[in-house]
């Protein structure tokens, strides 16, 4: 093995296992909503704020990290956040009323949003061009194994033990990946003394405390019920305060010396194109993570040992073409990719749209593993038409307006899934008709990003 090969394989190495910490937790958590719910009686919606708690401020964060990285060093911040999500973790060790499970998995949230902007930009910045599709294809592979192992492993304990148990292999892998990014990754480029502090005392603070805002408003207009009592989509106080403090963010941005977002980087077509796609892809995952368990929970009275095994299974679809994914993207460098990695998941959406109304396991394992295989093989080709063509001393900065867009789709899939959920089920019960209108919003999404996809470039360029 030539030294080349060896750095890059410490480098994969030290970046997947910190996603596969955060991503077999958020497998486990998956797997344990249906208990989460009967515990604390909760309805649909509300259900949904324990997917929404985690990722308002793992996706709001993201850029933080990104400019963080790009001014302090991505490995001591990578590091940092990964200590901070096992902060997250051991807080859901401890009995609580649900306020306090919702606080810890914010917590979890904000310290796993580091992993994806970071890891990207450092195998972006260290990886040779001609490779780049390949390496991210490997380390996107982490993320199915991590959902496999996850469920499987949470299932049983939750049957057991209950569904804090989970926590504890979360802690420890968590604590083990921030050591290993420590001394695996590569050392940060050599900054002046006193530059680090000057980079935190003139970070533009204001631009994130007014961005975290006008987000998290914007979110609690969509599923306002649980915050303010107001049905869904009508509580015009919330939607008028998110756009109130939005455009005072987008002022301040224009004046802003170092603002917080680099705006300019959205003037490259295929990183807001791209973009929108990946976005689009996580608003049909979040809306499976969440509608999934509940689906086999409802209508086939599964156990949480069985649900997990069902859920493993989409991460079979996506580890079977995610690095198949990395491999053509490399080779063929065309738009085509993502567009129809896009129309499978589609295919899977009209699966459980046309569900019969005494549902069939067969056909629902059929479109849980279809969308995994159409998800996983766009993704290292969204990742290369993003950030191809972004500047290395960009890159982190680029990766975590990039990694916010993708998974601002994860929060609000799962939070308007939600809300049509409940619609669904008060109207119809929990059967194949309660869950049919958020099955088919989340197929017109689908068809939506394959359209956007067209605005790509026809090539990767370079």
């Amino acid at each position: 093995m030539n030294e080349q090969t060896s750095r890059m394989t410490r480098l994969l190495l030290a970046t997947m296992i910190p996603s596969f910490a955060v991503i077999s937790t958020m497998a486990m958590f998956a797997v344990a909503v249906p208990q989460i719910r009967a515990d604390f009686g909760l309805t649909e919606d509300v259900a949904a704020w324990l997917v929404v708690a985690y990722t308002l401020p793992f996706m709001a964060l993201m850029p933080l990290y990104g400019r963080f990285g790009d001014l302090i060093g991505r490995r001591g911040v990578l590091a940092a956040g990964l200590l901070l999500f096992a902060a997250g973790s051991a807080m859901l060790l401890v009995p609580s009323d649900l306020s306090f499970v919702l606080l810890a998995r914010a917590v979890q949230g904000a310290g796993a949003a580091g992993v994806n902007p970071l890891a990207m930009s450092l195998i972006i910045e260290h990886t040779p061009g001609v490779r780049r599709g390949t390496a991210l294809g490997t380390w996107n592979s982490a993320g199915p194994i991590s959902g496999m192992v996850g469920p499987i492993i949470a299932g049983p304990i939750i049957d057991a033990v209950g569904w804090r148990a989970i926590m504890v292999p979360s802690v420890v892998a968590t604590v083990v990946a921030a050591f290993l990014v420590a001394r695996l990754i590569p050392s940060d480029r050599p900054r002046p003394p006193g530059a680090r502090r000057a980079a935190v005392m003139t970070f533009d603070w204001a631009g994130v405390i007014l961005f975290n805002v006008a987000v998290g408003l914007l979110v609690f207009y969509t599923s306002s019920r649980p915050v303010t009592g107001v049905d869904p989509l009508t509580d015009w106080r919330l939607a008028l305060g998110a756009g109130a403090v939005g455009a005072g963010f987008l002022w301040w941005q224009s004046r802003a010396r170092r603002p917080f977002f680099d705006l300019t980087v959205f003037r490259n077509r295929n990183f807001s194109f791209a973009s929108i796609c990946v976005s689009i892809r996580m608003m049909l995952l979040g809306g499976v993570n969440l509608l999934v368990p509940l689906f086999l929970t409802d209508l086939f009275d599964f156990p949480a040992a069985a649900t997990g095994a069902v859920i493993s299974l989409h991460a079979v679809g996506l580890l079977v073409t995610m690095r198949i994914g990395g491999h053509v993207i490399d080779r063929y460098r065309s738009r085509l990719q993502i567009i129809a990695g896009l129309l499978i998941e589609s295919l899977a959406m009209l699966l459980l749209v046309l569900m019969p109304l005494e549902p069939s396991l067969g056909l629902t394992l059929a479109a849980v593993a279809l969308h995994g295989m159409g998800a996983g093989l766009c993704l290292a080709a969204l990742h290369l038409f993003a950030l191809g063509t972004v500047s290395k001393e960009r890159s982190a900065t680029a990766a975590g307006l990039y990694s916010m867009v993708r998974f601002a789709g994860s929060l609000f899939g799962a939070a308007i899934g939600g809300v049509v959920l409940y619609v669904g089920i008060a109207e119809h019960g929990a059967t194949v008709p309660g869950y049919t209108p958020a099955f088919l919003l989340y197929l017109a999404i689908s068809i939506a990003g394959a359209a956007a996809a067209l605005g790509l470039t026809r090539r990767l360029p370079g």
